[in-house]
Parts: structure tokens; sequence; C-alpha cells
């Protein structure tokens, strides 16, 4: 992030109350909070130094009405606007983006910046659909599954952490067993397994097919010549396929899978919390 972006975007005068990173990428985004408005700013990140940081929205702070997060992937801070359409951005972090809208929406309704989320209210706000100890071991996997970022060329499982099908995904109480990536891009391919469903999906996007585990009957590495796939028949002879993965992981996977479907355990390099 530029070390002067708030003197490009602001007045000298302006304090800044607020600040939301979004997403790293090639071109970034950043809102900006101050007593009079509400900043969109963006900058280009390729090369060796930020370079291009312009104002993209600003909005009167007195028309902003509120803002509101809910935790998963893919999904963005809310900033409602009276006198045009609202903010949007996709946060750096859950957490980030649950701090941000609080305190927002505080400071919209009372004028004042309210002090920062207790650590327990994070986890109780993250886990909106269900009802989570923050002690338990479901919010220290749900945790480390958050951390994870999407898109690792590496089989991933919840001893390892892997952020794919959690929270917006998953089903409350769901754990996740295996997950495989194929190939990323605009967009990430992936097989997933828990201890409910079978699915495949991509990501971004919330589309996905997914059949009950009882209905697999064996997973398949099939080496190509030009690209392997990972194949996971039923019993009634349809499948889910995953092309573009790696070997050492196409193979890791099917191998994971069939034991799970044999003996109805992980083999134990891949049990969670060994």
């Amino acid at each position: 992030m530029p070390e002067n972006i708030a003197d490009k975007l602001l007045a000298p005068e302006d304090e800044v109350l607020l600040a939301l990173p979004g997403i790293p990428d090639e071109k970034p985004k950043i809102i900006l909070v101050t007593h009079q408005e509400v900043v969109l700013g963006r900058w280009n990140a390729a090369g060796r130094s930020p370079k291009g940081i312009t104002r993209r929205r600003a909005v009167a702070a007195r028309d902003v009405r509120g803002a509101s997060y809910i935790p998963g992937l893919y999904y963005k801070v809310e900033i409602a606007v009276s006198s045009a359409r609202n903010l949007s951005i996709e946060p750096c972090s859950f957490e980030d983006g649950l701090r941000f809208a609080h305190a927002l929406q505080t400071l919209a309704r009372t004028g004042r910046v309210p002090p920062p989320m207790a650590p327990a209210d994070v986890v109780s706000a993250r886990h909106v659909q269900g009802t989570y100890s923050p002690d338990s071991v479901e919010s220290r996997m749900r945790a480390a599954w958050d951390g994870a970022l999407l898109g690792t060329p590496a089989l991933w499982n919840c001893e390892e952490v892997h952020s794919g099908p959690a929270l917006g995904w998953l089903q409350p109480g769901e754990h996740t067993l295996l997950v495989l990536l194929g190939q990323t891009g605009v967009s990430t391919e992936y097989l997933a397994v828990t201890d409910r469903r079978v699915m495949r999906g991509s990501a971004p996007g919330r589309r996905v097919q997914e059949r009950s585990p009882a209905e697999v009957s064996a997973a398949v590495f099939d080496e190509g010549r030009f690209k392997d796939v990972v194949r996971i028949e039923m019993h009634d002879g349809t499948s889910l396929e995953l092309d573009a993965v790696g070997a050492e992981q196409g193979r890791e996977f099917a191998d994971a899978l069939n034991a799970l479907v044999a003996t109805g355990s992980l083999p134990t390099q891949l049990l969670p919390f060994r």
C-alpha cells in the first residue's frame, strides 16, 4: 500500500477515522472515512512501486446510512448511501470486514467511532448461522480455514487449513475432510469432500454440484497426455470431474477418498488435529 495514499486521496486537514483495504491485486482499492466524506480510492500496484492513486468515488459522510458485511468468501462490505448508489469493497480479510462494518454502522448512527470489537464478538458475528463457542474445536477449525488463501496449488485438509467451502459454503457444524484445487485464474475449480457432501464447484461463485457421500463408489486419478483428471465415480454411473490438477495432489486426493470410502476414515497422515 502506498505510504502517502491518504495525502493523495484527502485534503490536508482531513482526519482519517476509518480505513478498509481491499483484496491486494494489481489494482487494489481502499475506503477511507473522514468527518466530511467516504472515499473509495484505487491505485496501480503493478511494477516496483505503486502509482496512479485516484479517487474513484466519494460521498458525503452525512449521506451514509450504515454498513453491513456477512462473512464468507467473495462477500463485500456494503455501505448504504442515501443520495446515490451504494459503495462496496471486498475486504482483505473477514475480520477487517466485520470490524469496519461494525465501526461505520455505529459512526453513522451516533457520530462516534466505537471501541474495537472484542475477539469473542468477532467470532459470534462470523458464525451468524450457527452457535459456536469461541473456545470450541469448531471455532478454532473455522478460524484456521478463514485465515487460509484459496488458490494455493496444494491439497488442504482441516489439519493444514483451507478456506474453500468455509462459512458461506459450509452448513453449520459441517466439517471439511478433503479439498482438491484445479485450474486457477479468473476462477478456481475445486472438488471438496465434507462429512455431509461431495462437491464440485468454482470460486468465485456459489453454484456447485453436490452429491451425498453414500453415492460415491470410488475416486480415480487419470493421468493423461495433456492434462490429469480426478474423477469421483458414483454408484449410478455418473461422476464429478476435475482436470488441470497436479499429479501429486491428484493421486493423494484419490487415494485419500478411496480410503475414506473403504474404511470410513482418512489416512493417518490426513487426519485433522492428529
